[in-house]
């Protein structure tokens, strides 16, 4: 029998720089990359040109840019799967499903073309060295600013670091190269906050008297600075100094501003919302009342600051578990 047709669809034409045009298409058609078009008018009669596919995502922005057109430019001459592969990592993370298809390689393809080099693979999404230490860059140069603008706190946890350096890139990756940073000593954690190597500083001797008057008087009840003050006499500013710096070591936990609780209490409080996140998936501020016998302006105090940080979000009344890691049993 005579091999079938090649498909026809309509669509239109924009053309760009140097012999590359986007075409987008009215219905879907099954393309990979280096496959051959010819484009005829909208009668199917006059041929317009041929075309080769270069790649089978645009950018919604930008197309037009020099250094997207370059990029491209250099992606049109690739040689071969490796090649391509190499360029398409320049811009960023690579879904390797996505690239497979792109490429028309079988699985052994794809293993033995990602086994050469030295990438970072989290799921089915590749990263190579080079915008690895720009992604690490950008964490660092965001912690940084974190604990320059937060003070009175240890640092972030690991997902609220990457929803706030890089919120639109993979998660997995994101969360992967975190790991490895931590591994190789450049961010440390402690309780599950994540903090610069020199951010953790101890009391110098004037602080460490006060902090040595305030500690006992920490139980299960929260204190505000200036009540501290007066309770021990001493100037409200230096005590604000002494706590924060207590809050960046992870002995108190500011839910507020200048209200203070005792770390392990905090932890109570995340357990007891882990234990309600097993039993019915959601927590609220009557909950703090029944079991741990917690006023509501202070149960919404204390639930607005596990939203801030990333460890619940908000819905409606009742409040989700969201980052199970910060607040750990051990560290």
């Amino acid at each position: 029998p005579p091999p079938p047709a090649a498909p026809q669809v309509t669509g239109r034409g924009s053309g760009l720089e140097g012999g590359l045009a986007e075409l987008i298409f009215d219905t879907p058609l099954w393309l990979a990359d280096n496959d051959r078009l010819v484009l005829r008018d909208i009668s199917a009669r006059a041929t317009l040109a041929g075309a080769r596919v270069v790649t089978l995502k645009a950018p919604r922005r930008g197309k037009r840019k020099p250094d997207y057109l370059h990029w491209l430019s250099t992606l049109a001459a690739a040689q071969d799967d490796s090649a391509a592969l190499a360029i398409h990592l320049e811009r960023g993370a690579v879904n390797l499903p996505d690239f497979g298809w792109a490429r028309q390689l079988n699985p052994l393809g794809m293993r033995q073309l990602i086994e050469q080099h030295g990438f970072i693979q989290a799921g089915d999404n590749l990263l190579s060295a080079p915008v690895a230490a720009r992604w690490q860059r950008k964490i660092l140069d965001t912690l940084a600013t974190y604990h320059e603008q937060h003070r009175d706190e240890p640092g972030p946890g690991r997902e609220r670091l990457r929803r706030m350096a890089l919120p639109m890139e993979d998660e997995a990756l994101v969360l992967m190269l975190i790991e490895r940073m931590r591994d190789d000593g450049l961010i440390h954690s402690h309780h599950g906050w994540l903090h610069l190597p020199d951010h953790k500083a101890g009391f110098s001797d004037e602080q460490q008297a006060v902090w040595q008057k305030v500690e006992p008087l920490f139980g299960d009840e929260p204190w505000w600075v200036r009540d501290l003050a007066k309770e021990t006499g001493t100037e409200e500013q230096l005590m604000r100094l002494v706590l924060r710096q207590a809050a960046q070591q992870g002995i108190i936990t500011a839910i507020v501003k200048d209200r203070y609780y005792r770390n392990d209490r905090i932890v109570a409080f995340a357990n007891m919302i882990r234990e309600l996140d097993q039993e019915r998936g959601s927590t609220c501020a009557a909950d703090f009342r029944d079991r741990l016998n917690v006023g509501r302006k202070l149960a919404i105090q204390i639930l607005e600051y596990f939203d801030r940080i990333g460890f619940t979000r908000r819905r409606g009344n009742d409040h989700l578990l969201r980052d199970a890691l910060l607040f750990p049993q051990k560290e």
